[in-house]
């Protein structure tokens, strides 16, 4: 949700322009050159919609945002209440990713995708940086066509010196180095739950057990 309010209300650029000495400058109490949306009306796409999604979604409900959810592609899922894939693109206005890294979803963010996307929309990314193919991300920013992104993982971490979306000439693009998980708090939490698992292995009670196989 950081993300969403940090490209909704453009914090980076009017933070840039107040530490250049622009504000100081200013002949008015504030500054107005990028604009900033509101959330409340607007429309968060989802795509994955597991334990993350679902919250993520609850926070967006909150501000005021409709929720849509994108059909999974996964072949058997329930996707009843879903919407197909470019549905969603064409409609939200926010487009966050929650879903994993598999053969279908690699570069699943590629130029068709964002050409699809509505103009001016919003692009987040806090799953995993192969979903997104990166040099069309940028290309979509610097056109214009996209109204930002916001990503906390990329497909190379860290990340060369060259990357395509480190060039100083993207605009309206947050990357922050994969730390949305680094709290102490959130760390213990995982901690705890493969603790939590293995002690239930050890009691004969696995847990997250998948296709039959336990997973920690």
């Amino acid at each position: 949700r950081a993300l969403i309010l940090g490209l909704a209300t453009a914090w980076h650029r009017y933070d840039a322009d107040a530490r250049a000495g622009r504000w100081s400058r200013s002949d008015m109490f504030c500054r107005m050159d990028y604009p900033v949306m509101d959330l409340a009306g607007r429309t968060l796409g989802l795509i994955g919609y597991g334990d993350l999604g679902r919250r993520v979604a609850t926070l967006a409900e909150a501000l005021g945002m409709t929720v849509r959810v994108a059909a999974s592609l996964r072949p058997g899922a329930d996707n009843s209440g879903r919407v197909p894939m470019q549905t969603l693109l064409g409609e939200a206005d926010v487009i966050s990713l929650h879903c994993p890294l598999t053969d279908a979803t690699e570069k699943m963010v590629n130029r068709d995708f964002l050409a699809a996307m509505k103009p001016g929309a919003f692009v987040i990314n806090t799953a995993r940086g192969g979903l997104v193919d990166e040099p069309a991300l940028a290309q979509a920013l610097r056109s214009g066509r996209l109204g930002g992104a916001a990503l906390d993982v990329l497909s190379q971490e860290p990340p060369a010196a060259d990357h395509p979306l480190l060039a100083a000439d993207i605009p309206n693009l947050i990357i922050t180095p994969h730390s949305a998980w680094v709290s102490r708090e959130c760390r213990q939490r995982l901690l705890d739950g493969v603790t939590g698992n293995i002690r239930a292995w050890q009691a004969g009670r696995p847990t997250n057990v998948v296709n039959g196989v336990q997973s920690a």
